[in-house]
């Protein structure tokens, strides 16, 4: 049993000796791997590219501009005449930039347009048109017949006929002032007789108060501001009111006046023609009202047709005329959108004369003012929305809408030209062809900053990607020697094992040996 079992143990040492041998022989080839690899990654890194930042010299350049008193000229680029002209010595092509009126076409993401949610009445872009149309109308005739009104109460305000005939004292030729007794009046002596105007204060209660109803009146119409009732004096006989200080004025008086003619104030004829403006003033207002019913009716007709009203918040405003401003903005977007090729709906609002036929509505956009039309509006309110229905949110179809502005644009033009150096080798003028003067140019450097920052941007750029590499390569060549070191690790370990296992095979092995001589030994006798 003995023998048997030293065999058993000696087969199994050197088993496990032989898988710790093909277990290291495993971890010298993962080893080998990784050291590849980290060599692979040191010839990425001795291969990369280091950036170098950008010089403004590569981006500079020698300018030759001039102006004309009203732009600032610059030559872009010049050559040579191939074939000798007495006059110019090179072609030159030289531009400045100015500011273009133009046109343009944009187009808003979901509009959410909306439309009258009260209107029942379908409608057409001429529907809204011709109901707009006679808004307008009924609305300039309800204006026309307001004015007649209010010109009728402006005039019935001041009274203008409220005096009498100034003959009716004419030719007075005395005039006498009685204030005994109380007494306060005058006599008059004119060509068809005598009247007597009796102060304010001493006249009868009844005749007091006719004067009173009268500048009452005189008052309300705006005849008359803050009468003084001490300068008021009454002919009752003729229902006449005339003023102390007109009385005074006349011939033959004790204040020495030179008027023959005294200008009165008849109670009747102040009440005649008070009635008479009133009867003007009714049917006037009679006609404004039946004129603004009938605009009213417009304005009800046209709020039952079905039409956009709203950009989201935007507020839509139907134009049916343009004013100055507004035509020349949208002609100039008609002509630049046909001049670019480009078909949209604003083309159909205007005949070829350029004569607007209607369909245009404005709105406020941040403060900017833009235009879109009916159709536009339409084709985004009825394209495809969300399952809520309401035709608002979610509008797929952009909307199209128009403005003119000025905008900044490069002006080139390339001819014939004379450019004449300074003996430095510089040009210092130049004479085009087209042109009869000689301008005198001006020398500069000129950065272009914009490809500059460009160049400084792609420098950071690529500088970030380099670093990126560099971390990249430095995180992988770290990992590969954590596994290295782990691996060597393993290795020493079964370098342990194998060495142990070697000593241990060894002490088996003799074991065995002197056995198997036992056994010989006695059975050999």
């Amino acid at each position: 049993m003995g023998m048997a079992a030293s065999q058993a143990r000696y087969l199994a040492l050197v088993a496990r000796k032989s898988n710790c041998e093909y277990e290291g022989q495993q971890i010298n080839q993962a080893r080998t791997a990784l050291s590849n690899q980290s060599a692979d990654l040191f010839n990425q890194m001795l291969g990369l590219e280091v950036p170098t930042p950008p010089s403004t010299q590569d981006f500079t350049v020698t300018q030759y501009s001039y102006t004309d008193g009203v732009n600032e000229s610059v030559l872009l680029n010049w050559q040579q005449l191939s074939e000798a002209d007495p006059d110019y010595n090179y072609v030159v092509t030289h531009y400045y930039n100015a500011d273009r009126f133009t046109g343009s076409m944009k187009k808003l993401n979901d509009p959410q347009v909306q439309y009258d949610e009260h209107a029942t009445t379908p409608a057409s872009v001429g529907q809204i048109q011709n109901a707009l149309e006679l808004i307008n109308t009924e609305y300039n005739e309800y204006l026309a017949a307001k004015e007649a009104t209010d010109a009728k109460i402006a005039e019935a305000a001041k009274l203008e006929n409220y005096r009498n005939d100034p003959v009716a004292y004419e030719g007075i030729t005395k005039t006498s002032y009685d204030g005994s007794a109380g007494v306060d009046s005058y006599t008059i002596t004119h060509a068809d007789g005598e009247a007597t105007f009796q102060g304010y204060y001493s006249l009868e209660e009844e005749d007091k108060a006719a004067v009173d109803e009268a500048i009452e009146l005189l008052v309300k119409e705006g005849a008359m501001v803050n009468p003084n009732l001490n300068e008021i004096y009454y002919d009752a006989d003729n229902g006449n009111i005339a003023f102390r200080s007109q009385i005074n004025n006349l011939y033959g008086g004790t204040m020495g006046g030179s008027s023959t003619t005294l200008t009165s104030y008849n109670l009747d004829k102040i009440e005649e023609k008070a009635a008479a403006y009133d009867a003007e003033i009714d049917t006037l207002s009679q006609a404004e009202n039946a004129a603004y019913e009938e605009y009213d009716t417009a304005v009800k007709a046209y709020e039952d047709l079905q039409r956009p009203t709203y950009i989201g918040n935007c507020e839509l405003t139907p134009l049916l005329t343009l004013t100055e401003d507004e035509a020349a903005e949208l002609r100039q977007v008609v002509y630049d959108l046909k001049e670019e090729g480009i078909d949209a709906n604003i083309l159909d609002c205007f005949t070829l004369d350029g004569d607007y036929t209607g369909g245009v509505y404005s709105f406020m956009l941040n403060g900017v003012k833009y235009f879109t039309t009916f159709a536009d509006l339409e084709k985004s309110y009825l394209s495809e929305h969300d399952s809520q229905n309401n035709n608002i949110d979610a509008q797929p179809e952009k909307l199209a809408y128009y403005n003119a502005t000025y905008v900044s644009t490069r002006v080139e033009k390339t001819e014939k030209a004379l450019l004449q150096t300074d003996g430095e080798g510089r040009f210092a003028t130049v004479k085009f062809e087209d042109d009869s003067v000689t301008y005198a140019l001006n020398v500069e450097n000129v950065t272009d900053e914009k490809a500059y920052a460009d160049a400084m941007n792609q420098y950071y750029y690529k500088n970030a990607l380099y670093d990126k590499t560099i971390q990249d390569i430095n995180a992988k060549t770290s990992i590969i020697q954590q596994q290295d070191q782990q691996l060597e690790l393993r290795m020493k370990q079964l370098d342990t094992e194998r060495n142990a296992l070697t000593n241990e095979i060894e002490a088996v092995s003799k074991v065995v040996g002197e056995a198997v001589e036992a056994g010989f030994k006695t059975f050999g006798g």
